[in-house]
């Protein structure tokens, strides 16, 4: 069995544990721990396919935010009680068989398809450079933008945070 099968059975099972060990979690904390292994393991799936510029993008994007996710969960839910929820309710039956019937439908076009796997032996090659150079060339006016409201909608989220800090404030 060739190393990087092994490497991508163990990355994939990593990944599906902590997708399940999210939902399933009742704590806010433990479920967005989980949320970032999931991220991580899925970072390492893109390694392994030579994505480097996509892998380095899921590590410093997603999983960083995570902490974010995090901080957020610990200091706006305050109270104990609010930081664990029951994961199931009356839709969870409905969901589980909505979710199994994608499940099954995806399943059955992709394998329908596999003659078409072809691309999929193609090898890998560094994608770094051509990503930077689309980005920092024809699209740099598009990152600008995407960066400005970015950063417009982390200041709302601030102004937000405040003004619900302010209004618990004069409740007391």
């Amino acid at each position: 069995m060739d190393l990087r099968l092994i490497a991508f059975f163990v990355l994939s099972s990593l990944s599906i544990a902590a997708a399940l060990g999210l939902v399933l979690m009742r704590n806010v904390v433990y479920g967005a721990l989980c949320l970032g292994f999931c991220l991580t393991m899925v970072a390492g799936l893109y390694a392994l396919l030579g994505a480097d510029f996509v892998f380095a993008a899921q590590i410093l994007i997603y999983v960083t935010a995570i902490a974010v996710i995090f901080l957020f969960a610990v200091l706006l839910a305050g109270r104990r009680v609010e930081l664990t929820a029951k994961p199931f309710n009356a839709t969870a039956p409905a969901a589980a068989l909505v979710s199994l019937a994608v499940f099954v439908m995806l399943g059955s076009i992709l394998w329908s398809a596999k003659s078409a796997w072809g691309f999929l032996t193609a090898s890998p090659s560094a994608t770094t450079a051509e990503i930077s150079a689309l980005l920092m060339g024809p699209y740099a006016l598009g990152v600008e933008i995407l960066g400005v409201m970015l950063l417009a909608s982390l200041v709302g989220a601030v102004i937000l945070a405040r003004s619900l800090a302010v209004d618990k404030e004069e409740r007391k």
